[in-house]
């Protein structure tokens, strides 16, 4: 039977404090969310062509991938936050870069090339009718050239600056044609024998080693050559300490509505999620989720407590219809209550 993690209202109230000291560097792939809302009771046939228009009644856009996670770690109020990143020199780059410093957030390690992409999720939300809205297929703005040497060269030493003025390095790795390449990699894992390092990364987290690693079911199993999924959340626990026997340090496996777990070699703890109801919109809960942890460890939190304060700051932005929303302080409280009063109504 794995450990199951249980957080004491005094306990997450100590964590909730203590993230604020946090010193956290946040590197990796930025993009954009936007999102466009369409009215197509408004829509009129075009005379020039034979379609129906799509007319944007509201834009709404925030920050993506790696920018989701400054912004998750901006909401919980932590003592310094460093974002290195690259962006395009486009209205992408503008609107996200501008979206942050609006907020007081620095993006001065930010580097803008002139020849690339800002990363964007462009998301067209069709309503009619009725109040279903529909969600069309994305428009990806994306690159597909790597970084020039002296755009990564400039990357490098701009994480080199804010490494030295975090307690720990978040690593978020989207993109194949990115910011984190393998000149990049190799680095984080030299500064892994300094200070905490962890990575979230889509497809290439087998290629890391020494720093910790944050993969979902799904990349867990890639990560691990595993063909099929485990059964139960033990056989998950057993994945992630494989990996964690291969990295040499700690994993975080998380499983979305059945919860997370912390990975040891020698020693896994389950944290389960809480049980939500109504509408779910899990666009980001994994950013939120990395946030949260973040935060926590780097405030001193042992791993299977920072697990379950993450997974409380994930059932907060689930339920943010929409958009890919952060979870305060205040948020992560009143959520560890419900959850506490659901578990005593059904007797957990």
């Amino acid at each position: 039977m794995l450990k199951e993690i249980d957080l004491s209202q005094a306990r997450l109230q100590e964590i909730l404090t203590r993230v604020k000291n946090a010193r956290i560097c946040v590197v990796g792939d930025f993009c954009l969310d936007m999102y466009w809302h369409i009215d197509m009771t408004r829509s009129r046939l075009s005379k020039e062509t034979p379609h129906f228009s799509l007319p944007v009644m509201e834009e709404i856009c925030a920050p993506g991938a790696g920018g989701n996670v400054v912004n998750n770690i901006h909401a919980l109020g932590v003592a310094r936050l460093l974002p290195v990143s690259v962006v395009g020199k486009d209205w992408r780059g503008e609107l996200l870069v501008g979206w942050m410093q609006q907020r007081g957030i620095s993006t001065e390690r930010i580097v803008t090339i002139g020849k690339a992409f800002t990363p964007c999720y462009c998301k067209p939300m069709r309503k009619g009718i009725s109040d279903v809205v529909y969600e069309d297929p994305r428009l990806d703005f994306e690159n597909y050239e790597n970084l020039a040497s002296a755009e990564e060269a400039k990357v490098l030493s701009n994480l080199a600056a804010a490494a030295e003025e975090a307690d720990m390095i978040v690593v978020s790795d989207q993109y194949q044609n990115g910011v984190i390449t393998p000149a990049c990699r190799a680095y984080l894992q030299s500064l892994a024998r300094e200070k905490p390092v962890i990575v979230d990364s889509r497809e290439r987290a087998a290629l890391y080693t020494g720093v910790m690693l944050k993969p979902n079911e799904v990349e867990v199993l890639a990560a691990s050559g595993q063909a099929s999924p485990p059964s139960d959340i033990a056989g998950y626990a057993e994945l992630g300490a494989q990996l964690s026997r291969k990295n040499g340090q700690p994993v975080i496996v998380t499983l979305g509505s059945q919860g997370a777990i912390w990975c040891e070699v020698e020693n896994q703890a389950y944290a389960p999620a809480a049980h939500l109801s109504g509408p779910l919109d899990i666009v980001g809960a994994g950013d939120a989720f990395l946030a949260a942890f973040s935060c926590a460890y780097a405030a001193g939190i042992p791993g299977s407590e920072a697990t379950a304060f993450a997974n409380l700051a994930s059932a907060v932005t689930v339920q943010k219809i929409g958009m890919t929303g952060t979870a305060s302080s205040e948020e992560i409280w009143a959520q560890y209550r419900k959850t506490e009063a659901s578990n005593e109504e059904t007797g957990r």
